[in-house]
């Protein structure tokens, strides 16, 4: 059972079998969209990415209990691994690079304090944009959601994407940058980890540009406009999904 218009909701730990429903589900299930006993929907592990058809078998005063048929491997899943390292900005500009990136597909973010970054977030923000993120692959139909880490530095998230194993493709988002964007997307060969870094307003600093290059992160440009922090994310890896579909046409 899939498609659209099936409810899809995050649950962790699913097994197969009849089980209590955690009463933030329940309620979501039932009191915002009103689903009736014997109604179905499809429950999913953000963080294994599997998903279950279920039904909905009893609604009580405060709780609410469902039928987990087998579990499977999620349908929609990122096909390649992406890092999208984003220098933390201003106000609530992460949650929406934390929305777009789970919905065109990263499969990490990691939110990084540059010299230029003002906001200094604490674990409690960290929490947050894990919620967002779950959210996200929610209305999207994605199957996982992204990983997201607590704030570190912008060395320590640059190591981070390059520890990866077999490494990762670097690219440093530079509107200086003499290397187009397109250009380094288009030979990127299928199954090939990716990893961006964006600087906070301001961009980057001389020294961390240097950084970025000396753990192997290109800088590239996308296009000639200069683009605010937080719509650099929709458009890098918009591009780069639009590579990659080109690709396998």
């Amino acid at each position: 059972m899939s498609g659209p218009g099936i409810l899809r909701v995050p649950l962790g730990s699913i097994a197969a079998g009849v089980i209590a429903l955690p009463p933030e589900a329940a309620s979501y299930i039932v009191r915002v969209h009103r689903l009736r006993e014997g109604d179905r929907f499809v429950v999913f592990d953000p963080e294994l990415g599997v998903e279950a058809d279920a039904t909905l078998e009893s609604i009580g005063r405060r709780s609410a209990e469902a039928r987990i048929d087998a579990l499977r491997p999620a349908a929609v899943r990122p096909g390649r691994r992406v890092t999208w390292i984003q220098a933390v900005g201003k106000g609530d500009k992460m949650d929406a690079v934390v929305r777009d990136a789970t919905e065109l597909g990263a499969t990490r973010i990691i939110p990084a304090i540059s010299a230029r970054s003002v906001a200094r977030p604490g674990e409690d923000r960290s929490q947050r944009w894990r919620r967002i993120a779950v959210e996200a692959a929610r209305q999207c139909g994605r199957g996982d959601a992204p990983r997201v880490d607590a704030p570190m530095s912008l060395a320590a998230a640059l190591a981070e994407a390059r520890a990866a194993e077999g490494g990762a493709l670097g690219m440093c988002l530079d509107p200086y940058a003499e290397t187009p964007l397109g250009a380094r997307l288009a030979a990127l060969l299928p199954g090939v980890e990716a990893a961006f870094a964006v600087g906070p307003e301001g961009g980057f600093t001389p020294e961390e540009l240097g950084v970025c290059a000396a753990l192997g992160f290109e800088r590239v440009r996308l296009g000639a406009l200069t683009l605010r922090t937080e719509t650099v994310c929709a458009a890098a890896l918009g591009a780069l999904i639009a590579v990659s579909d080109a690709r396998a046409g």
